[in-house]
């Protein structure tokens, strides 16, 4: 089983290019990384795809892509993309790459994309989305996949304060993580710069939300994943995800 993100590949440097077409590669690519994180990718893509997918064909006012990197929505779904103004925020060189990427594969950008350059360190986001068109008074979706892990719980908390500062009532933010009960819990990695920092209590999630702000959409648990992407056509379920792993679509309320 794959994901549906068929540009993946054209952002891969050579070297990692090759195993995707060698299944032995794949399966120790697979057996090398923490238990059902392979399996968490697949659903975490095709959740994102379908949260994004809504959006465009409601022709909602405005997506942010909050650490887009190399996220290829904006060109997988360019049809749906009719009214809907595109942010992708992440640093220059990230951006600067990937821009030279599509053009290298004759990808087409579309014009209602925008890139807006941020120096996280520093810059202040919502000024620099203000200088690049972003309307505080419109309808926006952000999209914050696979980052909240990596921040500690008062990075988290300050970014759903300041979105929810710079958008309109019924904006939503989709992101995901993972529930503890305790740190020791939180997933180890192994490797120094992606030190895992941000989880949320079971009994707390609700909790969470509200208290920032929001009131939840949709939450969908590791179990629901599976259900939802991992089953074949035969029936079967292809591998599980660890119980830990969360997608929220949150929206804000006045």
């Amino acid at each position: 089983m794959r994901s549906n993100d068929y540009f993946a590949e054209i952002f891969l440097p050579d070297e990692r290019r090759t195993p995707l077409n060698d299944k032995n590669a794949r399966a120790m690519i697979k057996k090398a990384i923490p238990k059902g994180l392979y399996e968490y990718v697949i659903a975490r893509t095709k959740y994102f795809d379908n949260v994004f997918i809504e959006a465009a064909k409601n022709n909602i006012d405005q997506v942010v892509f909050l650490g887009a990197g190399y996220d290829s929505r904006s060109y997988r779904f360019s049809d749906l993309i009719t009214k809907t103004k595109i942010f992708e925020v992440d640093t220059k060189p990230t951006q600067e790459h990937k821009i030279s990427l599509l053009h290298k594969n004759k990808i087409n950008i579309n014009e209602r994309i925008e890139f807006v350059p941020v120096d996280f360190e520093k810059g202040n986001l919502f000024d620099l989305l203000n200088e690049c068109g972003y309307d505080k008074i419109k309808k926006t979706l952000f999209m914050w996949e696979g980052v909240t892990f990596y921040l500690s719980n008062n990075v988290v908390v300050q970014m759903l304060k300041t979105i929810k500062e710079n958008s309109s009532s019924g904006s939503r933010l989709c992101f995901d993580f993972q529930t503890i009960t305790n740190n020791d819990e939180l997933i180890k990695t192994d490797l120094e710069d992606e030190t895992i920092k941000f989880g949320i209590k079971n009994d707390q999630i609700e909790i969470f939300v509200s208290e920032n702000g929001y009131r939840i959409v949709e939450h969908v648990n590791a179990r629901d994943m599976e259900k939802m992407f991992l089953i074949l056509e035969n029936g079967e379920q292809f591998g599980e995800i660890l119980p830990i792993m969360n997608f929220l679509l949150i929206e804000h309320i006045e």
